[in-house]
């Protein structure tokens, strides 16, 4: 009866665990071993090598101990499974004393020893952990057993083999339970027998104490042979350890003398490059200068720009266009964007008098370019906002940073003074000085158009920030690559508008108009560019991109508006 309870009272039952191993691999773990997992070279597979050391080991309050060692490794046990092995366990030492009919000592010890340190691990209480732990190692540490081999074995074994070590250990204790049981199987049965051969029992109790002692002796004399035989291994691996260490240390020595080296050689290196960079920055402002100062002798005294100059109305037009292209790639939605607001870009389209659907097929056409528009605009109400605000009142006192805005100040004020001045003094002066506004105006706006707003002008990165969150509140990138890129050429695109449609556009004579179209609003061949199909009064505008930029009393363009048609009502 004490055999069949002891099976009964366990988790385990020794004669299907190879089942049980096959089943929990194949339901429960996640990892798989696969044959590239095994080094071919046995000396560095700690998975085999860990078995040599808890080999000597045999007793059983020992086996308690490993499986403890080796739970502590699992970080996210499944707590219910370790309840189930840790009665287990438990059963397992009760079943020891009543399997041999004996009292073993130290049962209680130890199965305190398993409550305490499931108890700390579950309420993780450190410092008790810490006790139960050293109480084990001071139990295992012998002079054939080192923990610490074994915790560093243990820390680079997977889920599974830790798990799978444990199980090993849980076995080892129910044999020794099952052992004790059948013991206690045989002495009962023994005892029966005694009430007819008392003397042939006590005969083969002196016998099996006789063979069990000389078991014992020989266990011993094993454990002891295999500890010397450790021992001069261990002392061989050392000496060898030892000069190891001192080839890669004297190898790490040339490493840093290599190392600091190079890093000199960088340092001169990056201290060469700037300064090289330096005097090449110099040597284009100088010629740059020297360029500018040429051109604008010749300039000052015709109304006209030559044709190597940007600012030449040909030159200009070509550069609108290529700012077009620009805005036509950065705005697009077909591939560069993972998310659409529906909602807010339906409302854009609606401020812009499209009838496009959000469900429509061309509704990206139609997005990429009222992206432009919002661009365009958002940009220029921003900038004339920043000239109109900036406090100027001090000339003395203006930073650097309002250098523009206070140029752009002084010169309309000047513009101002010198035409009032022709008008009342046109008689007296001559025809010649009519001219004088003109040149001031397109004198200093070709300074602005050409030099104005650097990269890391405070409010241009402002301006940069604002767009980039008014442009996402429409569309979301796909990527953090893509986000930075268009962060990166959204501040370029940024000063490109300013210095045309702010500064450039005033170097012309006359100065060029700058519209937008609104859906609805009729199509002008003269002043738009577009795709229909058949007569050009059956359509109507359906969105803009780009604005026509036109001199009205001369009936020219310099850029006609881009805009996509749709069809008028009733049509």
């Amino acid at each position: 009866m004490k055999d069949n309870y002891l099976y009964q009272s366990s988790n385990i039952q020794l004669n299907h665990l190879p089942n049980q191993v096959i089943q929990h691999q194949q339901q429960g773990y996640s990892e798989q071993i696969q044959p590239s997992n095994f080094s071919h070279n046995h000396d560095q597979d700690f998975t085999w090598r860990i078995f040599h050391v808890f080999g000597h080991l045999y007793m059983w309050e020992e086996f308690v101990c490993l499986y403890i060692l080796t739970l502590d490794h699992d970080l996210e046990p499944n707590a219910t499974e370790v309840e189930s092995e840790m009665e287990s366990i438990k059963n397992f030492i009760r079943h020891f004393s009543i399997g041999l009919d004996t009292e073993i000592t130290d049962t209680s010890h130890w199965i305190n020893i398993v409550d305490r340190y499931w108890n700390s691990r579950t309420r993780f209480d450190k410092i008790e952990c810490a006790a139960v732990r050293e109480i084990i190692i001071d139990r295992l540490n012998t002079h054939y057993f080192s923990s610490y081999k074994l915790n560093e074995y243990l820390k680079k074994m997977t889920n599974f083999q830790i798990k799978t070590l444990r199980k090993i250990f849980l076995t080892r204790l129910c044999g020794y339970s099952h052992f004790a049981g059948y013991l206690n199987k045989f002495h009962n049965n023994l005892s029966n027998k005694t009430l007819y051969q008392q003397n042939d029992t006590e005969s083969m109790e002196t016998k099996s104490e006789y063979y069990e002692e000389i078991l014992y002796e020989g266990t011993k004399s094993k454990h002891e042979a295999e500890a010397k035989w450790e021992n001069q291994n261990h002392n061989y691996l050392e000496k060898t350890n030892e000069k190891l260490l001192e080839q890669v240390n004297n190898l790490q020595k040339d490493k840093l003398e290599l190392l600091s080296k190079l890093k000199d050689s960088e340092v001169q290196l990056e201290e060469s490059e700037n300064k090289i960079g330096i005097l090449e920055t110099e040597i284009n402002l100088l010629k740059e200068r020297k360029k500018f100062n040429n051109v604008r002798l010749d300039e000052m005294t015709d109304i006209e720009w030559r044709d190597d100059n940007e600012n030449n109305s040909t030159q200009l037009t070509k550069d609108i266009e290529k700012l077009n292209r620009t805005l036509n790639k950065i705005t697009e939605v077909k591939r560069n964007v993972k998310e659409i607001n529906k909602e807010a870009v339906a409302e854009l389209f609606s401020s812009f008098g499209c009838n496009t659907n959000i469900e429509d097929k061309q509704m990206k056409l139609v997005l990429n370019a009222a992206l432009q528009q919002l661009m365009i605009k958002f940009i220029l109400a921003s900038t004339k906002n920043y000239f109109e605000c900036t406090n100027i009142s001090q000339f003395q006192n203006i930073s650097v940073d309002n250098l523009e805005a206070a140029i752009l100040f002084k010169t309309e004020e000047l513009i101002k003074l010198t035409t009032r001045f022709e008008d009342t003094h046109s008689a007296a002066i001559g025809d010649n000085s009519r001219t004088l506004p003109t040149i001031l105006r397109r004198q200093n706006y070709a300074e602005l158009g050409n030099r104005g707003f650097t990269l890391n002008h405070p409010f241009i990165k402002q301006l940069a920030k604002d767009l980039i969150s008014e442009m996402n509140k429409y569309r979301i990138l796909d990527s953090e690559e893509k986000n930075k890129k268009f962060e990166k050429e959204i501040v370029k695109i940024i000063i490109q508008i300013i210095r045309i449609f702010h500064f450039r556009f005033k170097t012309q004579e006359p100065v060029p108009l700058v519209r937008f179209y609104k859906g609805g609003d009729n199509i002008d061949p003269l002043f738009m560019e577009g795709i229909w199909e058949g007569h050009y009064e059956d359509y109507e505008v359906e969105i803009c991109s780009f604005p026509a930029v036109v001199v009205r009393s001369e009936e020219r363009a310099y850029i006609r508006a881009q805009v996509m048609v749709r069809p008028k009502n009733g049509i």
